[in-house]
């Protein structure tokens, strides 16, 4: 995949879920209950989308070199993410450890911020020594 069609692609679905979002998921299904969960659980499983764009976006003024290896991580992590967050439970009642598709969304989409960081960082460096 281009960079560009990274950028457009996933700032279009980035967009389309903070617009959902700011309506309100609710008022968005006009208070049909199929409806709300189905979307409150395609919101969560294309979360990882948000950071894959703002990523992007860096990775976009880069040198091709740093954007390809970010890329082969992020092609693999993004997928795997969403993975993830489709089979974990929507609601749990374990108090002590509460795994559910938000805190599952969250947790991977702040590695994927970090591991994207320290992916983007490296290649800079080993870049630069040449």
């Amino acid at each position: 995949m281009t960079k560009k069609k990274l950028v457009v692609i996933s700032g279009i679905i980035s967009v389309v879920m903070l617009i959902i979002n700011y309506f309100g998921v609710y008022s968005t299904c006009v208070n049909i209950f199929e409806c709300t969960e189905i979307l409150f659980g395609v919101m969560m499983i294309f979360f990882p989308v948000i950071p894959l764009f703002i990523f992007s976006i860096i990775t976009y003024f880069m040198q091709v070199e740093v954007f390809n290896a970010w890329w082969r991580f992020s092609k693999i992590w993004i997928p795997l993410s969403m993975l993830a967050i489709l089979i974990s439970p929507s609601y749990t009642s374990n108090w002590m450890f509460p795994i559910e598709k938000g805190a599952v969304a969250f947790f991977t989409s702040a590695l994927f911020v970090i591991i994207s960081i320290l992916v983007v960082i490296y290649k800079n460096l080993q870049l630069r020594k040449k």
